[in-house]
């Protein structure tokens, strides 16, 4: 039983130094055009495959939040519609801050 809890530590040691890998911080304009590139060849799909198919040194986590974040081309960026406003306001006079 012993040896089986070492093995199991052991490879949990082996995760750790994979993780020291990882690239953390900012996203370059490259590693937003593989993924951007990936998707629109494969798909979007189980994130933690997708990162390491793409061959980006992130996390499925970071991938998933950038495209879904910042990279999809449906996502609205700027102002609110004045119907959205009044939308909002209507909804927060009915149902307050919930």
């Amino acid at each position: 039983m012993d040896q089986e809890g070492s093995s199991n530590m052991n490879d949990k040691m082996v995760d750790s130094s994979q993780e020291a890998e990882v690239r953390k911080g900012p996203w370059t304009m490259e590693e937003d055009l593989i993924l951007v590139n990936y998707i629109a060849h494969h798909g979007e799909g189980v994130w933690n495959n997708l990162a390491r198919s793409a061959g980006l040194n992130r996390t499925g986590k970071s991938c998933r939040l950038r495209w879904l974040n910042y990279l999809r081309p449906d996502l609205r960026r700027g102002n609110i519609t004045p119907q959205e406003q009044l939308l909002i306001m209507e909804l927060h006079a009915r149902w307050g801050n919930r």
